[in-house]
């Protein structure tokens, strides 16, 4: 049974979460899948045990001018993705990003193993990570604006890889889509001026800006488009446009024979799919490549008539940083009358501003067309300089024996995207009662796009050398989406010191866009040298103290290290305190506990108890060592009882520190009052 039979009862599934959303973006989950859509179109994650992480992308509300393309699949799978998959390539070995499979597209893997997702995170898009040896990949799935449409009707697909070795390794990805149009699977692929139907491959130059798929010019179901080049994408090294069977059985190299129609071994209905390959590349250590492609749909404007016209070419036009700008204005002509047409030619028709590139022809010579028969044509237009603004441009078609056709279609001329960054934080930490104050401490970076296009899909990273790192929780990239020209977005990453004590710390946080060029801020915060204290602390210090009642006294230390013994003398006022079971009411604090809980072994403690004159010697040994860090909290835990009203002092008359190397430290003198009441 052909696959588009069963799509009839996979419809109400995956789009029965989306009914009634037509006006706002939503995110969530149906069974076990992921789905996140808006009125344009939906993205399906698969969420199960088998297959995790394919995904399909179908319509929604489709093209707002058009009806007939609604709830339609784009990539096959709809509420069951499982025949489009990527492949990762490491050092060599292929492995199928994904969980384990049972059907023929991938299933030999080998698979790598799920770190997180997939899940609806920031900007409604859909985030899964596995681990592929070293290297963690991310897929990022998200909304994106059509470079023809200029809506977001369009799916962004994006890998992330991450080197998580110490050592370099080599990375590269397959990434293949199994693509369908509404009920049909075989539709041409639109590629410059070819209408591709057999294996094709095209390579570095020859790629083109976009391909558009659509089944009819006269009556088209659903169009639609893959960018290849361009802002925000990133430019794969080989496309393969060829059946889906070749490659759903290989997880890289494949069965391709040029000129071959789109058809599978033992089939007898056209099966259409693209491989886009990135070659590998060298990774360093700690170092992540992206890979990212855009496939939604396309945007064509269609005058139908005898002979049907159909022109598509950017909406929005910027300045190119390597020469003068130029974009694609692509022509579709289609016999849709009841004859013969003879003599067919298009013609274009340029505003002042926009000139055809060196080497093109504004006439093209279409030849004679049968019923049915389509051909397309296209152009290279430049921008002059300084030209900005809107510019509407003329595509004519004529026929020696047919009524002329012609299309006006719109672009924008902007200024690209430019993003303005400002980093702030604290200068310098506090001390506080033996501790750095405010911990955590906030870093934040106020981003605005101050150019006049969409800024797509903006991130930043914060890093940092040594001695700050994210407190608990945080993620070191932190995800703003798109940003509209003049809008501000204000990202914010919580950080605690480690053991380090310097004047100037620095940290920096990296900007990035797929269309602006990288920014690196750099910021510096003091952080001040903690010192070693002993305290006396009440543990409940608010509480009254009354006659007869239990008070609790900690001996507690702030910021010790390498102590391996430590004694103390205190005096506390014998007309006011009595110690509540002699010896036994001196005892071991949660530092100690905690330190006998880890090593399994228990810490001396030496007690010496004067009750007449109100002394207390403590002495403390053999604590381990901890290396660098340093030890805080209380010591040891005095339990009192309050025996006569009035006032006086808990006195630490000396806190003497010897260090695992033998230095000792003398520590001042500390009081604790104390009021005891009726």
């Amino acid at each position: 049974m052909r696959r588009w039979l069963i799509i009839s009862l996979l419809v109400a599934m995956a789009m029965s979460f989306c009914a009634g959303n037509a006006l706002a973006t939503i995110g969530g989950t149906a069974g076990s899948n992921v789905i996140a859509a808006n009125e344009y179109i939906s993205i399906i994650v698969n969420g199960g045990k088998e297959n995790t992480g394919r995904f399909s992308i179908n319509t929604t509300g489709g093209d707002p001018d058009r009806s007939g393309d609604e709830n339609k699949p784009l990539v096959y799978g709809m509420a069951d993705p499982w025949t489009s998959y990527t492949t990762i390539q490491v050092d060599g070995n292929n492995y199928v990003f994904g969980g384990r499979t049972q059907t023929s597209a991938g299933r030999q893997g080998p698979f790598g193993r799920l770190v997180s997702g997939p899940a609806i995170v920031e900007g409604n898009a859909i985030r899964t990570v596995y681990q592929l040896g070293f290297v963690e990949v991310e897929q990022m799935l998200s909304f994106t604006r059509s470079s023809t449409t200029g809506l977001k009707d369009t799916a962004r697909i994006a890998y992330r890889l991450t080197n998580q070795d110490t050592a370099p390794h080599s990375v590269g990805m397959r990434l293949m889509l199994d693509t369908m149009l509404g009920a049909n699977d075989g539709a041409p692929f639109r590629v410059k001026e070819q209408a591709v139907t057999t294996d094709a491959l095209f390579t570095k130059a020859e790629i083109p800006d976009f391909w558009q798929a659509f089944d009819s010019l006269a009556e088209p179901e659903v169009m639609s488009q893959g960018t290849l080049r361009g802002s925000g994408v990133t430019t794969p090294d080989r496309v393969y446009f060829t059946n889906w069977g070749v490659l759903a059985e290989s997880i890289w190299d494949f069965d391709f024979e040029i000129d071959r129609i789109f058809l599978r071994k033992g089939e007898f209905e056209l099966d259409s799919a693209i491989a886009m390959f990135w070659d590998p590349v060298p990774l360093p250590a700690g170092e992540s490549v992206t890979w990212v492609t855009y496939y939604g749909l396309g945007g064509i404007t269609i005058a139908p008539g005898k002979i049907s016209l159909g022109v598509t070419s950017p909406a929005i036009v910027t300045e190119s940083p390597d020469g003068r700008t130029r974009f694609p204005v692509v022509a579709y002509v289609e016999n849709s009358g009841e004859g013969e047409a003879r003599d067919v030619k298009a013609s274009i028709q340029l505003p002042e501003g926009l000139i055809l590139a060196p080497g093109q022809q504004a006439i093209g010579q279409l030849g004679n067309l049968d019923v049915g028969q389509s051909v397309q044509i296209a152009w290279q237009v430049e921008v002059k300089e300084r030209v900005r603004g809107t510019l509407n441009y003329q595509v004519r078609v004529e026929a020696a024996n047919s009524e002329p056709n012609q299309v006006r279609r719109q672009v924008q001329i902007l200024h690209p995207a430019r993003l303005e960054v400002e980093l702030s934080g604290p200068p310098r930490l506090l001390i506080e009662d033996g501790s750095l104050q405010p911990v955590p401490f906030a870093v934040r970076a106020a981003i605005t796009n101050v150019g006049e296009m969409e800024a797509k899909w903006v991130q930043a990273q914060w890093e940092a050398p040594i001695g700050l790192r994210l407190a608990p929780g945080e993620s070191r990239i932190k995800l703003s989406g798109d940003l509209a020209p003049g809008e501000k977005r204000l990202l914010q990453w919580f950080i605690t010191p480690t053991d380090v004590a310097s004047d100037n710390l620095p940290y920096s946080v990296k900007v990035e866009s797929g269309v602006t060029d990288t920014q690196v801020l750099n910021g510096f915060i003091s952080i001040p040298q903690l010192p070693q204290l002993v305290r006396l602390a009440a543990e409940e210090p608010k509480a009254a103290i009354t006659l007869g009642s239990p008070y609790k006294v900690a001996v507690k230390g702030y910021n010790l290290r390498n102590i391996q013994e430590a004694e103390f003398l205190l005096q506390y006022p014998v007309n006011l305190l009595r110690v509540t079971g002699g010896k036994l009411g001196i005892e071991p604090g949660q530092v100690l506990a905690s330190i006998s809980a880890t090593t399994g072994q228990r810490i001396p403690m030496e007690v010496e108890l004067e009750p007449l004159q109100g002394m207390i010697r403590l002495k403390i040994t053999q604590l381990p060592e901890v290396g660098t860090r340093r030890l805080t909290g209380n010591l040891c835990a005095i339990r009192f009882l309050a025996v006569d009203e009035g006032s006086g002092v808990i006195q630490l008359h000396s806190a003497r520190l010897t260090t695992s190397g033998g230095q000792v430290v003398e520590l001042g003198a500390a009081g604790l009052p104390v009021t005891v009441s009726k």
